[in-house]
């Protein structure tokens, strides 16, 4: 069976909103690997904000199950 490919938003997202719940979106660190990241999926912080906004719910869950944040 083959891979699903990755959303690229969902995977910025979920780096993002990593350091969000964890109140360290303004670490240097983080937007240090974040502006990259965006550069290299060729992604904007707009975009990516409206998918956190969409799929919040979705994406917190999948940062709990990988044990990123707690429930």
């Amino acid at each position: 069976m083959p891979a699903r490919e990755a959303d690229p938003l969902d995977g910025a997202a979920l780096l993002k909103l990593t350091f969000v719940l964890q109140g360290k979106q303004e670490d240097p660190g983080f937007r240090y690997v974040y502006r990259g990241v965006l550069k290299d999926l060729g992604l904007d912080d707009d975009a990516v904000e409206r998918h956190i906004a969409a799929h919040r719910d979705r994406l917190r869950a999948i940062l709990v199950t990988r044990g990123v944040v707690s429930a």
